[in-house]
């Protein structure tokens, strides 16, 4: 995929995440791996001194599928893992991860996604991003309502300290910082 198939909310996204070389990033409904190869290509790909390691995790088998095809290469040099599950299910042995991005999932929007940001807070190391990012972009602030409803999630939880509410023209989010509660509080 060329640098311009990549839609400016998943660079805009990947962008603000800022992921470097040699951490290990969870991409949440990776869906057709643009977002995927976005990142790698942040992380300097597997060429880096320090590898990208990148984790893409999406309930559709479909999309697994498509993955594991366009992102053979990078999976055979340990750059990218593809895995089918829903986030609720995401083995926390998979982590720890640095960081974590999430573009336009439903779950976010749709539900307070407790069972996620659990899920989340067991794969996250203490210090780790997360970015749960919207966007049909450009169209500034028409994410204003899942935003309130995901920082509110967040904030429900030990697990999250809310860093930045971002509004910008090709998408929205909520940055946050995974804290040193543990993952099992409630």
């Amino acid at each position: 995929m060329s640098a311009s198939a990549i839609p400016e909310r998943v660079r805009w996204a990947v962008a603000v995440l800022d992921p470097r070389p040699g951490e290990r990033v969870l991409d949440i409904g990776s869906g057709t791996g643009a977002s995927v190869e976005a990142l790698l290509a942040e992380m300097g790909g597997a060429d880096a001194a320090a590898p990208a390691s990148v984790v893409a995790i999406d309930r559709s088998g479909t999309a697994v599928a498509r993955m594991r095809e366009r992102l053979a290469e990078a999976a055979t040099t340990g750059a990218v893992e593809v895995v089918h599950a829903g986030l609720a299910d995401l083995d926390p042995a998979l982590g720890p991860f640095d960081a974590a991005v999430s573009v336009n999932v439903n779950v976010f929007w749709t539900s307070a996604a407790v069972p996620e940001l659990h899920a989340l807070a067991r794969a996250l190391r203490p210090g780790g991003r997360l970015l749960v990012a919207f966007g049909i972009g450009p169209v500034p602030l028409a994410d204003a309502g899942h935003l309130d409803g995901v920082a509110a999630a967040m904030r429900a939880t030990p697990w999250f300290a809310v860093r930045e509410r971002l509004e910008a023209e090709h998408g929205s989010g909520v940055l946050a910082e995974r804290t040193e509660a543990p993952a099992d509080s409630a």
